[in-house]
């Protein structure tokens, strides 16, 4: 069998442009379903203090406000890959608070599509469309200058 050396040509500026619209829908997913939760917070606190949470006000509140600034951070691209991993573990235990831990088939699928969302951000990075790219463009000519 011979051995071939395929190699993929990307298009850096088509590659940014769509992890960014990826960013930008997923962070405001996250920010539709936390704004969601804190408008109805009576309903949300409900099921936290339901689940047995300690101390289920400051928890869910936590909970709720940290969605909202990870989602923040995905659209702004700042701080992309680690925002992408904990907005994937914040939602799902958000969920379980919205849900009142009853767990179906519906929000098993949702966290799925969240997680294919958000993979592109934590593993190849934010692309050339971010506030990541430009912290790092500018330390590398802060450090490269002659």
């Amino acid at each position: 069998m011979p051995i071939t050396n395929l190699r993929c040509n990307i298009d850096e500026d088509v590659f940014s442009l769509t992890v960014f619209i990826t960013r930008l829908l997923t962070g405001g997913v996250l920010l539709y379903v936390s704004v969601g939760c804190l408008l109805f917070y009576r309903e949300f606190l409900y099921n936290a203090t339901a689940i047995g949470l300690p101390l289920p006000v400051p928890a869910g509140l936590t909970v709720a406000v940290a969605e909202l600034f990870l989602g923040l951070l995905l659209i702004l691209g700042w701080f992309t890959r680690p925002a992408a991993a904990l907005a994937f573990i914040i939602t799902a235990v958000l969920g379980v608070i919205f849900f009142a831990a009853d767990i179906n088939k519906l929000y098993v699928a949702l966290l799925v599509l969240l997680a294919a969302a958000l993979l592109p951000a934590a593993m190849l990075g934010p692309g050339k469309i971010s506030l990541d790219y430009k912290h790092a463009l500018r330390r590398a000519q802060k450090t490269y200058r002659g």
